[in-house]
C-alpha cells in the first residue's frame, strides 16, 4: 500500500497510552520493572467507548504517577517501534508528575531524560514532548505548572502543553492566564475538543484556548461556518481514527470527517493518540485511512507536509535527513486550505 513507504509526522500521542500487554511482557522478560501484571492491560474493545477508556486507565493507574526513569524502556521501545513505521518526527504528551515539584530539579531532571532521548534518536528521528495538562488540576496549582512550562520551555526541554479531560465539566476559561504566558513565551498549545463535546467546544479552544492545534475536532464539521474559520485560521486538526471510532466520536471510518478535511486541503495529521489503549499504531492508521477514504501518495505526502510545518518545536534537529528535506520541499502540494510556516 502507498502509505507504507511515505515519511509519517505524529503530533498525537500520549506517553502512557503506549502501554500494552505484549510491550508490558517483553519488558518484564528482559528483567526491567513493571508496574502492573501485564496480562490485564488489555486494549478497549469496540463499542466500550469513553466508559471502556476510562476503565483501561484504571488497569494502568500505577503508571500515572511513575517516574521519568520507570518510563525510559517503554519509551526506548515506543522509539523504534515509530522508527520501523518510517515516522521522522513525533511530539508526545507527557505527565508533569514524571518530574519533581522542585522547579530546580525538574529541570536537571528533564535535562537527563531528554540526553537520553536524543542518544536513542540516533538520528533517525526527532522526538519531542508536550506536558499534558488535565481540566481537572486544582486551581492552586495553575500559577505552579505555569512556571514548570515556561522554565522548561525555555530549555527547549518541552514544545508547548496540552490540555486534556472531560470538555463540560471544565471548560477552558480556566486557563485562560496559563494560555496568555504560554503564547508570549513561544509555546504551542494544543487543545482536546470536539471530540465526545460538540462544535461550541472547538470554538472555545480557538477563541479562548488560543489554540493552535486541535486534538481530536470530529464535532467541528457538524458547523460548516467552523470549517471555514478552521480553514481562515489555518488551525491544524489532529485526527486519531481508531481513537475516535472506539470512543464513539465517529460511526463508522466510513463517515470520518478526514475525508472531507482532505478534499477542503485543511491542515491535518493522522495519530494513534493511544495505540497501546486502542490496538492500534500509525501504520494501522495509515492503512485504515487508505482503504477508506482512497487517500493517494500525494494525499499522504501533503499530511506529512502539513503535520512537520505545524510542529511546535522550531528546530530541526535532523533537516539534513533526505525524508525531512523531500517533505519540505516545494514537490509536495500542502492543499488548498493551507499556508505555510516557518521551519
Amino acid at each position: 500500500m502507498v502509505h507504507e513507504t511515505v515519511p509519517k509526522v505524529e503530533l498525537h500521542c500520549h506517553l502512557i497510552g503506549v502501554l500494552n500487554s505484549a510491550l508490558l511482557g517483553d519488558l518484564a522478560k528482559a528483567g526491567e520493572k513493571v508496574l502492573v501484571e501485564p496480562c490485564g492491560v488489555t486494549p478497549v474493545g469496540w463499542g466500550e467507548g469513553a466508559d471502556g477508556f476510562a476503565n483501561w486507565l484504571v488497569r494502568v493507574d500505577p503508571y500515572k504517577s511513575a517516574s521519568w526513569r520507570q518510563f525510559l524502556p517503554i519509551l526506548g521501545w515506543h522509539i523504534e517501534r515509530l522508527v520501523a513505521q518510517n515516522v521522522v518526527y513525533a511530539e508526545m504528551m507527557i505527565s508533569p508528575l514524571m518530574f519533581s515539584r522542585d522547579l530546580a530539579q525538574a529541570t536537571d531532571e528533564f535535562s537527563e531524560f531528554q540526553e537520553w532521548v536524543w542518544d536513542r534518536e540516533n538520528g533517525r528521528i526527532q522526538i519531542e514532548f508536550l506536558f499534558l495538562v488535565p481540566r481537572s488540576l486544582p486551581d492552586e496549582l495553575i500559577d505552579k505548572d505555569i512556571a514548570r512550562c515556561v522554565a522548561l520551555g525555555k530549555s527547549q526541554g518541552i514544545s508547548g502543553i496540552s490540555i486534556a479531560g472531560l470538555e463540560r465539566d471544565c471548560p477552558v476559561s480556566r486557563f485562560r492566564r496559563m494560555f496568555e504566558v504560554l503564547k508570549d513565551h513561544g509555546l504551542g498549545i494544543e487543545i482536546h475538543a470536539g471530540e465526545l463535546g460538540d462544535s461550541e467546544e472547538v470554538r472555545e479552544a480557538i477563541d479562548v484556548g488560543l489554540a493552535d492545534r486541535i486534538g481530536h475536532g470530529i464535532a467541528a464539521f457538524t458547523d460548516d461556518g467552523l470549517v471555514d474559520r478552521l480553514i481562515a485560521d489555518n488551525v491544524h486538526i489532529e485526527f486519531c481514527p481508531t481513537s475516535n471510532l472506539k470512543m464513539g466520536a465517529a460511526k463508522s471510518i466510513a463517515s470520518h470527517p478526514i475525508g472531507r478535511a482532505r478534499d477542503l486541503g485543511m491542515n491535518f495529521s493522522i495519530n494513534s493518540d493511544d495505540p497501546g489503549a486502542f490496538d492500534c499504531d500509525m501504520a494501522s492508521e495509515f492503512q485504515l485511512v487508505e482503504r477508506a477514504h482512497d487517500f493517494s501518495r500525494p494525499d499522504f505526502e501533503a499530511v506529512a507536509r502539513n503535520s512537520l510545518l505545524s510542529r511546535f518545536q522550531p528546530k530541526l534537529r535532523y533537516q539534513s535527513d533526505a525524508r525531512i528535506q523531500h517533505l519540505l520541499s516545494e514537490n509536495v502540494a500542502v492543499g488548498a486550505g493551507r499556508g505555510l510556516i516557518g521551519v
